[in-house]
């Protein structure tokens, strides 16, 4: 059951990829395409773990592991320069001095570089979740493998990274919400929210799906926000054009 969950997680992400896609074709420009690039492989997130228990323990899940770790762990800062030229192209005054923008980038780059050492010192391990099998850094004592020991716990990528990236869209969205009854940013960052919290909540067993299962709906809130803002001329665009002409 708990496999099949993923698969369904797996496929409403390709869903989310695609409509992203569109989305950068329609609106060609560096805010679509940072929205597009960390889903290119959200879906293996989901699908890994999914096909864990076919595949076993070796190089091809290994492989599929480092990928979608890595790219989440090295994408989804991204999102923090998307929402602040969301913010900018939503007409926030706040928002349009260059240096506030700056500021977006400088974040997302030290959350990007923070990450990178992780590359080389984790030691993914097996780990038993219902009827998935799939690789690891820590294994929570519930889950795990019968017959395996695991390793002493390990020093993993903080949780800030992505913690920021909702919190920082959920206010924007909220304004978004507040400025432009525009309110699906909003309630899609407080359903990931939600999700990631039920996560963290020692026994409860339905955490770890369904933090995975907030994702795709996170991305279709900011997908949809793209669609409303990501085409809007850019800040101090339309204050040019009398001069232009």
């Amino acid at each position: 059951m708990i496999t099949a969950g993923y698969l369904v997680i797996a496929v409403m992400c390709l869903v989310a990829l695609y409509y992203a896609v569109k989305l950068w074709q329609r609106h060609t420009n560096a805010i679509t395409l940072l929205i597009l690039i960390p889903l290119l492989f959200l879906w293996l997130d989901n699908f890994a773990i999914a096909a864990g228990k076919w595949v076993g323990e070796g190089p091809l899940l290994t492989g599929m592991t480092y990928l979608r770790f890595y790219w989440h762990w090295q994408m989804l800062p991204l999102l923090i320069i998307v929402a602040g030229a969301l913010a900018r192209r939503a007409g926030f005054a706040w928002a349009q001095p260059k240096w506030v923008m700056a500021l977006f980038c400088i974040l997302a780059v030290y959350f990007m570089v923070v990450d990178v050492p992780y590359i080389w010192q984790v030691t993914f391990q097996p780990a038993c979740y219902g009827d998935t099998f799939r690789l690891v850094i820590n294994v929570p004592a519930d889950q795990i493998c019968p017959g395996t020991t695991p390793l002493e716990r390990q020093a993993s990528p903080s949780p800030l990274p992505a913690i920021s990236v909702n919190v920082i869209l959920m206010v924007i969205g909220f304004m978004m919400w507040w400025r432009h009854k525009f309110p699906w940013l909003a309630l899609a960052c407080v359903v990931m929210f939600v999700c990631a919290a039920s996560g963290a909540i020692p026994g409860f067993f339905w955490g770890q799906i369904l933090g995975n299962l907030g994702e795709p709906i996170f991305n279709a809130g900011l997908i949809a926000a793209g669609f409303r803002f990501a085409g809007l001329p850019k800040p101090g665009a339309q204050s040019a054009l009398p001069a232009a002409a």
